[in-house]
């Protein structure tokens, strides 16, 4: 009986000494390729929307009580909105609000789900981004959609999770970036 308790005991201490506050993810998408200057001569307006309903990036879900959630630091949309125009601008392109070509980029699903048990938990991350272009002659969509699961001891921590969502976030950016039918739709 005494040996039963202290194991229970020993449970409890363990995984709440690895219980991580709830905090804020800090979305600091690193991309990995440098840009080419690939766009000559092209202007276009860029704009970034989240029609997801709810902002939090992470929702961790436990068994035995209701789920929680984390936000992030900055909204998606600005951080997203920062990042593709300084890359295509990086790229050549100019960025003017009064450009015949638009590219707009919205915001579908952005969020990893952490299944919390026990002695462990498993992280399964969803992005996805739409990218409309249109221009006085013609629309293009495409739908961009990334997904990724980890798996780690204990709880799930917060600086694992903000570090895994970043790394999924960086390789959307970039395929974005690299995608042959959105650079031909730029050129024109």
């Amino acid at each position: 009986m005494k040996l039963k308790n202290l194991f229970i005991i020993g449970t409890i201490f363990i995984t709440s000494a690895c219980a991580e506050k709830t905090g804020m993810i800090e979305l600091q998408p690193e991309l990995i390729n440098t840009p080419a200057r690939i766009y000559l001569q092209k202007t276009a307006k860029i704009s970034v929307t989240d029609s997801r309903d709810k902002g939090h990036i992470v929702e961790v879900l436990n068994i035995d009580r209701p789920s929680t959630t984390i936000d992030s630091s900055a909204a998606l949309s600005q951080v997203l909105n920062r990042q593709f125009k300084n890359q295509l601008a990086n790229q050549g392109l100019d960025l003017a609000d009064e450009s015949d070509l638009k590219v707009i980029f919205d915001v579908e699903r952005a969020r990893t789900y952490v299944n919390q048990d026990v002695l462990d938990y498993r992280a399964n991350t969803i992005i996805k981004l739409q990218v409309k272009m249109e221009n006085s002659a013609q629309t293009m969509s495409k739908t961009f959609t990334l997904r990724a699961t980890s798996r780690g001891p204990l709880s799930a921590n917060l600086e694992t999770l903000q570090r895994d969502f970043n790394t999924q976030l960086s390789k959307l950016i970039d395929q974005v970036l690299e995608d042959e039918q959105l650079q031909q739709f730029i050129k024109g």
